[in-house]
């Protein structure tokens, strides 16, 4: 685990729309490290490393996203300026605005998974890396992603999830994989303490499996309270998703794992056509968009709890929560 690095991604300022100083950043990676790489009309980014011996092999694929909700830090991104970030004597992360020194948000959704995937590639000789745009609004650098580049993708991981033990099961209203998959991988992320398969909100993973034919999932990476001010995020939580990531692409390795899924004409606003098993698939995708109100709801009161013990105002804490909603809306 470089303690260093993970600073390093996490003090770049990102948000949707404007995601240059991490995809530059990424860029700089790839070609120090001889990876090939290169970014389409979207401004999604692609790396891919090493070759494919036979077109009996597929390459893992590795999946963040460079945006995040942080509007405050636009004029930051404009002059090229970084965040502070700081770390207690329990190893949290979290962020200082550096012209007012005042806590920011951190950015670990999805800057994490940014980190956890640029590390898998010094891991492994043969690796895809996708870097998507706008996944905050939308995920509408997904919805426009390659499809070359996916045409020999074995599986894809991303890691754009709370806390460590958390595995996207169905997002969206999307199946991410199958329970041949399941059975897969269960034994092996229960031996890094990915335990909690779950129903979620959106990430990139709801396209790339709604669009391709290969399994997916999403792992918790160690961020928490996403999209406020006070967002942080657990090094030893990261350390424990690059732990997973490598154990899981070692036990599938270079192998097709394809995902046998049923169309449904079910639709929403952040998806196209999802997939669902044959029962129930108008209440799986109706607990879906439940557990997502339930989701935000408990951001809100984590949000509010945090501003009352730090003696924030009335006025301060209404400007808050419009902010945050006005990020995720």
């Amino acid at each position: 685990m470089n303690l260093d690095f993970l600073k390093e991604v996490l003090s770049l300022p990102s948000i949707s729309g404007d995601e240059s100083m991490v995809r530059d950043f990424i860029i700089e990676f790839a070609e120090k490290h001889g990876i090939e790489h290169y970014s389409d009309k979207k401004g999604n980014l692609y790396l891919c490393k090493g070759m494919l011996d036979s077109t009996e092999e597929y390459y893992p694929c590795v999946v963040s996203h460079m945006d995040t909700v942080h509007r405050t830090h636009n004029n930051l991104i404009q002059n090229k300026v970084r965040l502070s970030i700081k770390e207690d004597n329990l190893g949290v992360l979290t962020a200082y605005h550096p012209e007012t020194d005042k806590q920011t948000g951190i950015g670990g959704d999805d800057k994490c998974g940014v980190y956890v995937c640029l590390e898998l590639f010094k891991k492994f000789d043969k690796l895809k890396g996708a870097f998507f745009v706008e996944e905050e609004i939308g995920m509408l650098g997904s919805k426009q992603s390659d499809d070359n580049f996916f045409s020999n993708v074995g599986y894809a991981i991303q890691f754009d999830a709370p806390s460590s033990n958390w595995i996207t099961e169905v997002c969206w209203g999307v199946k991410l994989f199958d329970e041949d998959f399941k059975g897969i991988i269960k034994n092996n992320l229960k031996e890094s303490g990915y335990t909690n398969f779950s129903r979620d909100p959106f990430t990139d993973v709801n396209q790339l499996s709604t669009k391709y034919d290969f399994n997916c999932l999403n792992l918790g990476c160690g961020y928490y309270r996403q999209h406020t001010d006070f967002e942080y995020v657990v090094v030893k939580e990261v350390e424990s998703s690059l732990i997973a990531g490598e154990k899981l692409i070692n036990h599938l390795g270079t192998v097709k794992y394809t995902h046998n899924k049923k169309l449904i004409t079910e639709t929403n606003q952040y998806s196209y056509s999802p997939f669902m098993d044959d029962d129930n698939d108008e209440d799986d995708v109706d607990i879906n968009e439940s557990l997502y109100i339930e989701h935000i709801s408990y951001e809100i009161v984590d949000l509010l709890s945090d501003m009352i013990k730090v003696g924030a105002s009335k006025n301060e804490m209404v400007k808050e929560v419009k902010s945050y909603l006005e990020d995720i809306i």
